[in-house]
């Protein structure tokens, strides 16, 4: 081997790696005997041999405490073991799931429809309220119910049913009612609907439209009426019954409490149509055999149009009035009507019909003969006449369908002609009213021809109801509540659970607090009088004399007499100039003509330039004395109401005997206002 080239170091380089490598490892060996291993055993260092024994003696010593009953109170130090029972304890007592509620779904997706959405898990709605109405005046009308009107009535009302005057009932009946006004913000109550707080904490969003339609549906309006009584206090207050002359199903005050979904459903297809909300806002009363009803909103109107209006024309306002009434709800009862029978086919046209009744027939002709020609020209064989077992069988149930549609076609086919009856006297009716309004229709009286604004664009609105629960001489007041559709109904997954806990999602309708009582009315009795004028010393006698004026109601109408009373004469007497008798004599008499000696009071505009006085006036029931001043009775408001009621009759012409029996058509038509009430009391919406 040649070492040519190769030094000193590099020739031994294998032999100094391994000399180093057997040094280092007898320097190791060398350590383990000089300094021995030792443990951390407790708080003293142990060597490793060592070690096995000290353990053995330990788990000897623990092995005999253990043993020994008196000595097995064993503690085991808890600064250095964690014990595990607090932590097992925590995790029975604690909740199951990392989230203390699952997921909410539902919000997620209303965070869609809501604009600006704060949070798409959690939101939170602003609560509308729905604000008081305000009480206005109440107006009285009389008049008499048809017979079936009376009939419908006494089935909404147990109270009226009781009374012995309507337990029986084989004609119209004379009545006295109320009618109870309020205005309501329709405005401010869009504007609830839609309100929003996004300023609030947490913030308040806006509800959905959807889940309203962008609409106040206000299913109900409910009066309370409370009665005086003789010591001056107030009964508890009583929910005035739904008087109207209307469908049953646009009713639903008796579903309100436990509605389901199906009501809002309905809600939401009735109360949709203009007609049928202003019906529930301003329901048209029963029908009447004079039609005396006058509309508050057309009152109103002429009230602050025609303050000036004098005595003489009172009468024939009022008439106007009544005729624009009757128009109004002959035409919304006309509109109901058509939309009624286009949903089953239109109306009935005689002449339609038999053509298309001749067109079916020679229909059926063509085919049968078609169906003959075939037969001939098929051969003679196969199955013969019948066409087999399974071809039968098909044809019975047929047949039976085709009976089922044919008796579904008769059905529709009479409701279509008996409505369109109707309609077609409805419209004659409504042709009747406009010709009698005649000139003033298109001067001012023509507004009850325009069509009515819709609800959505009117800012407040004048709402009623009908009390035919009062009695005459009794005095009551009115206050009412609005009940509106909740947005929230049925809505509980898509609240937050602090909003669904309230019960908003269970609530038919949010509901108005109540208005402020309505000034006191007392209801007229039957007979009243007014003494207009008196004068000291006048007379035969000169005891003085009295003209009173006497108003009675019959057959739906109240009459007036005008009578001069001397002391110790009895008020009112019999009057025989019309077709029958009116008894118009009353309980009282005069008992003396006395000077009136108030100078600030002046005298009754109808003593001209004579002595005013007084009239004392005394009851032949012995219930006392009062003291009747002219210059006030003649101003008082019941006078010229009922002076105005009474001028309106005037012109009639007749009397109850004159009156149809049941409103039914041909009778004797009454040719006062409301002649139309003859024509039957229809119900809008049923054709009954």
């Amino acid at each position: 081997m040649k070492l040519k080239g190769i030094n000193k170091f590099e020739q031994h380089l294998e032999k100094i790696v391994l000399g180093v490598a057997l040094i280092g490892l007898l320097a190791i060996v060398g350590w383990q005997f000089l300094s021995p291993p030792s443990f951390k055993l407790g708080s003293r260092s142990v060597p490793a041999g060592e070690v096995d024994a000290l353990l053995d003696a330990k788990a000897n010593a623990l092995q005999a405490r253990l043993n020994d009953s008196e000595k097995s109170d064993i503690e085991i130090p808890t600064d250095t073991v964690k014990l595990a029972a607090p932590d097992f304890s925590a995790a029975m007592s604690g909740p199951i799931t990392p989230a203390e509620s699952l997921a909410r779904t539902a919000p997620n997706f209303n965070g869609a429809l809501v604009k600006d959405a704060v949070s798409a898990v959690d939101i939170w709605y602003f609560e509308p309220k729905v604000p008081a109405l305000q009480m206005r005046n109440v107006q009285e009308t009389a008049d008499a119910l048809t017979m079936d009107s009376a009939k419908d009535a006494v089935k909404v009302s147990k109270i009226l049913a009781a009374r012995p005057d309507f337990q029986k009932i084989e004609g119209p009946k004379d009545v006295v009612w109320t009618t109870p006004l309020a205005r309501i913000d329709l405005k401010r109550l869009r504007a609830e609907l839609a309100d929003s707080r996004k300023d609030a904490t947490p913030p308040l969003m806006a509800i959905p439209g959807v889940w309203y339609q962008e609409t106040p549906y206000i299913v109900d309006v409910a009066f309370e009426r409370r009665e005086r009584a003789a010591d001056g206090s107030w009964s508890a207050p009583a929910i005035v019954p739904v008087f109207a002359n209307r469908a049953d199903e646009i009713t639903f005050r008796g579903r309100i409490d436990n509605a389901a979904a199906e009501v809002r459903d309905e809600v939401f297809a009735l109360l949709g149509l203009d007609d049928n909300q202003r019906e529930v806002l301003q329901p048209t009363f029963y029908d009447t055999v004079n039609g005396a009803f006058v509309s508050p909103a057309l009152l109103a109107i002429a009230d602050d149009g025609s303050s000036t209006t004098s005595g003489a024309d009172v009468g024939a306002t009022r008439r106007n009035l009544q005729l624009q009434t009757q128009l109004q709800d002959k035409q919304r009862r006309a509109q109901t009507l058509r939309v009624e029978l286009e949903k089953i086919g239109g109306p009935f046209d005689e002449e339609a019909e038999r053509k298309k009744e001749e067109a079916r027939k020679k229909d059926e002709r063509d085919q049968k003969e078609a169906e003959k020609a075939g037969s001939k020209g098929g051969g003679k064989g196969g199955s013969g006449p019948g066409g087999g077992g399974p071809g039968g069988s098909m044809s019975g149930k047929n047949n039976s369908s085709a009976a089922d549609d044919q008796k579904d076609a008769k059905r529709k086919l009479a409701e279509r002609k008996t409505k369109t009856a109707v309609l077609r006297r409805v419209e004659s009716e409504v042709a009747a009213i406009e010709k009698s309004l005649g000139a003033a229709a298109s001067a001012g009286a023509g507004a009850a021809k325009t069509k009515a604004p819709t609800l959505g664009s009117l800012d407040e609105l004048l709402v009623w109801g009908h009390d035919l629960e009062v009695l005459p001489g009794r005095t009551y007041q009115y206050r009412c509540v609005a009940r509106v559709y909740n947005p929230f109904f049925g809505k509980g997954n898509q609240l937050v659970p602090k909003q669904a806990e309230k019960g908003l999602a269970s609530q038919f309708t949010i509901d108005s607090s109540a208005s402020e009582w309505s000034s006191p009315i007392t209801v007229s009795p039957d007979v009243r009088f007014f003494v207009t004028r008196a004068i000291v010393s006048d007379g035969a006698l000169a005891l003085g004399s009295a003209q009173v004026e006497v108003y009675k109601l019959l057959g739906g109408q109240w009459r007036r007499s005008e009578t001069s009373v001397q002391p110790g004469e009895r008020i009112g007497r019999v009057d025989g100039k019309g077709a029958q008798p009116v008894d118009f004599t009353t309980q009282y008499f005069v008992v003396d003509v006395v000077e009136d000696l108030d100078t600030s009071r002046g005298p009754s505009p109808a003593a001209k330039d004579r002595r005013p006085g007084v009239v004392v006036v005394g009851s032949i029931t012995g219930s006392g004395t009062e003291i009747r001043v002219p210059y006030n009775d003649f101003e008082d408001p019941d006078r010229l109401k009922l002076r105005a009621q009474a001028d309106a009759a005037a012109p009639a012409g007749h009397d109850a005997a004159d009156a149809p029996a049941n409103g039914a058509p041909g009778g004797n038509k009454p040719k006062g206002p409301g002649g139309g009430g003859a024509g039957g009391g229809n119900k809008p919406g049923t054709g009954k």
